[in-house]
């Protein structure tokens, strides 16, 4: 069956970086729950996951345990996802990106 849902958060050790589809919308720190309104993540472009020893690359949706690679002006690569999951709905509308770009 193929997935519907649009809006996915990924967990690190201190960081939850909130995508829609294939683009980071919203970036939250994890010990604060602060939004992060200037990460360099925002806006960017989730291009897959890594394990960097074994050298997995995995595109759509990546696994629990891989580390994310963001693409924008730079490229991010976050620590271990610890957790996957949907977002609280809430969140989706306390995104940073909602006040640069309007609705998402």
């Amino acid at each position: 069956m193929k997935e519907r849902r649009r809006h996915v958060v990924y967990v690190t050790k201190n960081t939850e970086y909130h995508c829609r589809d294939q683009e980071c919308v919203g970036v939250k720190n994890v010990n604060t729950g602060i939004w992060l309104k200037s990460h360099p993540a925002l806006r960017a472009r989730l291009l897959g996951a890594i394990q960097i020893k074994k050298g997995i690359l995995q595109r759509k949706r990546p696994a629990i345990g891989l580390r994310l690679i963001f693409l924008k002006d730079k490229s991010v690569l976050t620590t271990r996802v610890l957790f996957k999951g949907r977002p609280e709905r809430n969140s989706v509308f306390s995104y940073t990106s909602l006040c640069w770009s309007g609705n998402i």
